[in-house]
């Protein structure tokens, strides 16, 4: 996919912001699952490292921590496409290394008869770090006006309102080219939102996006949205890359953020 900016040409320098888990109370969890099926392209070692680092995500689970990350993110699946998805595990792996300290283990082979498939079974114990920062639940944000299923070539255009704090917002793309950033850049430079009141995205008639296929052969193509707004001003600056750009979102602190994701397709 290609996000197509006529009458300009946007480049803009990004920035990894480097988050620290804070220390909080410790939460003794048991009896955490994940499981993982072995198949023609996962191995048994690549299904049970898999289905450990599902266990892992259903102690956070049970431990009541980065519920909202997991709320939102939990929607991103393979139909997200591969390269996004790919990421998004990654980062999945580098949270959970952070917060998960397992205790105890065990690995089974089961075979379900239903589906006939086999899977890698892992159930850990384990202790969670949990945060002291809760995120703030009055800081919501709306966003209108994405549509499921674009035309080739039709503009794209959103509307986006922060209730609970004035804001910075960092729009993210992720496509079939790669991942970018459409907001901040180099004609619509940050700037403060105002809490309760809606922005039109782009922000002005300079600037107009249009949704472009990589792949003019293809019958459609993926693109992938995030939108983020944060409290304070937290910088991106460096590669627009997948993995950066989903570190930078997992370290920021849950009660300085909130997010919106949503998938579309460009017939």
């Amino acid at each position: 996919m290609n996000l197509t900016a006529h009458r300009i040409l946007i480049c803009v320098v990004f920035a990894v912001f480097s988050g620290v888990i804070c220390a909080g109370e410790t939460v003794k969890v048991r009896n955490a699952t994940g499981r993982w099926e072995v198949s023609g392209d996962i191995t048994m070692a690549e299904a049970e490292e898999r289905a450990l680092n599902e266990a892992k995500k259903d102690a956070l689970r049970k431990a009541g921590v980065m519920e909202n990350v997991w709320s939102v993110f939990g929607q991103v699946t393979s139909e997200s496409g591969s390269k996004f998805e790919e990421a998004f595990s990654s980062v999945s792996v580098l949270a959970l290394n952070g917060l998960v300290n397992i205790t105890d283990k065990k690995t089974e082979d089961i075979w379900d008869p239903v589906a006939k498939k086999l899977f890698k079974v892992v159930t850990v114990n384990a202790n969670v770090s949990k945060s002291d920062i809760q995120e703030d639940k009055s800081y919501i944000m709306e966003v209108t006006g994405i549509e499921p299923v674009y035309k080739e070539s039709e503009p794209f255009s959103c509307s986006i309102k922060v209730h609970g704090a004035d804001s910075y917002i960092r729009f993210f793309w992720f496509g079939e080219d790669g991942a970018s950033i459409i907001y901040p850049n180099s004609y619509e430079p940050d700037m403060v939102f105002k809490a309760g009141q809606t922005y039109s995205f782009p922000l002005t008639d300079s600037v107009e996006f249009s949704m472009e296929k990589i792949n003019k052969s293809a019958e459609y193509e993926k693109v992938n949205i995030i939108i983020v707004a944060t409290k304070k001003d937290f910088p991106f600056i460096g590669e627009p890359e997948y993995q950066s750009i989903l570190t930078w979102i997992f370290n920021l602190p849950a009660d300085q953020r909130t997010f919106y994701y949503n998938m579309t397709l460009i017939r």
